[in-house]
């Protein structure tokens, strides 16, 4: 695990929708639950249908979100995400296959936060346990309304 203090810890609450509730203090009691990791340009972050037992918050670089189509070797972009994103949250909660791939486009740093950590955060700190699960359902909220208003362009 990376050093995630000082600094680092007050550009996370600007950077990332999922601590909008957290107070500086509150993020000083989630670093321990947290791991930093550096992705280099072309790697695989996941793989459609593998298990989903971490998210994502991207700290610097892009990524691509795709998603394989019913024709083999056939793809479509789902998203590129930046500075600030949030991945892989649907699974960490679900325990469902990951529903899309990820693959990086440009030298990346995330914080990475899996299933177990968060469990435990969530047992050890229960109202900032409460405070990240808004966080992460209001970061699913704001993506099923984005789906909705483009499948109404769509059709």
């Amino acid at each position: 695990m990376a050093d995630l203090t000082g600094k680092k810890v007050s550009d996370l609450e600007r950077e990332s929708q999922l601590f909008y509730l957290f107070e500086s203090s509150d993020l000083e009691a989630i670093w321990p639950y947290l791991k930093e990791k550096v992705y280099s340009s072309g790697t695989t972050l996941f793989n459609e249908g593998d298990p989903g037992d971490f998210l994502a918050i991207i700290r610097s670089g892009r990524v691509e979100v795709k998603k394989q189509t019913e024709f083999e070797g056939s793809w479509i972009v789902l998203a590129q995400l930046g500075k600030g994103s949030i991945l892989g949250e649907s699974s960490m909660l679900d325990h469902h296959p990951r529903s899309a791939s990820v693959q990086v486009l440009e030298d990346s740093a995330m914080i990475l936060l899996y299933r177990d950590a968060l469990e435990s955060f969530c047992q050890d700190y229960p109202l900032l346990g409460i405070k990240l699960l808004k966080g992460i359902g209001r970061i699913l909220s704001l993506r099923l309304r984005q789906l909705d208003y483009r499948l109404t362009q769509i059709f």
